[in-house]
């Protein structure tokens, strides 16, 4: 058997996990910057505005699990709320994004947080990340605005900067650390396993967000 056979049947070997990521924060903070840095390796110069709902898929290795991100980007226009609320169903982790040059876009993570607290799930985990730390000198938010609020929601927190690469794999790590940890393999397979969760689900959500679209667009 050749390396690339052994390491091919090593990679089958491994389980199949399938985890729903979303980016969640006010319009222009840079979300489809983060997603298309960390998908597709790219920096889209111009501001690309999300309309309704978009998703990418990454696929990572951790451990002996070969994992499935579906990342969802939304819109953060106010009228887009109701959209945003629908995909909250079976997501599993979310990061709630501001721009570090913006206070609005800070205050209005606590409505975000909110928008969350209203489904009632302790299954979905939370991280916040302070963007656009490359505009270090327009920066209006500090580190400890952000660690303070960090810890009055007792989540994880970060700075990135989807421009210049900085923290955005580590974001997403700390992400699916977030949602692993504290977990046996007989209980994450259980709750993220391939087999467990139908694509017929992801399309559907698609239909329903597109619907919605139409109605309000």
């Amino acid at each position: 058997m050749t390396e690339e056979e052994e390491m091919q049947e090593e990679d089958e070997q491994r389980i199949k996990l399938s985890l729903k990521i979303l980016l969640i924060g006010d319009s222009q903070v840079g979300k489809t910057s983060i997603l298309l840095n960390y998908t597709e390796h790219i920096f889209p110069e111009d501001h690309i505005s999300t309309i309704g709902v978009e998703y990418k898929d990454k696929f990572i290795k951790r451990d002996n699990y070969n994992i499935r991100l579906q990342i969802w980007d939304t819109a953060g226009q106010e009228r887009f709320h109701s959209i945003t609320k629908s995909i909250y169903r079976n997501a599993n982790g979310v990061l709630f994004i501001y721009d570090i040059t913006n206070k609005e876009s800070f205050n209005n993570i606590k409505n975000w947080i909110k928008d969350l607290d209203n489904i009632k799930s302790d299954d979905i985990k939370s991280i916040i990340i302070g963007n656009k730390i490359d505009l270090e000198d327009k920066r209006i938010i500090n580190k400890s605005d952000l660690e303070n609020l960090a810890n009055k929601y007792k989540m994880s927190f970060l700075e990135v900067s989807a421009k210049n690469n900085i923290n955005i794999n580590e974001a997403f790590d700390l992400m699916v650390n977030e949602i692993l940890k504290e977990k046996d393999e007989n209980t994450i397979i259980k709750l993220f396993s391939r087999k467990t969760k139908s694509d017929l689900s992801i399309s559907t959500e698609k239909q329903e967000v597109n619907k919605k679209k139409s109605k309000c667009c």
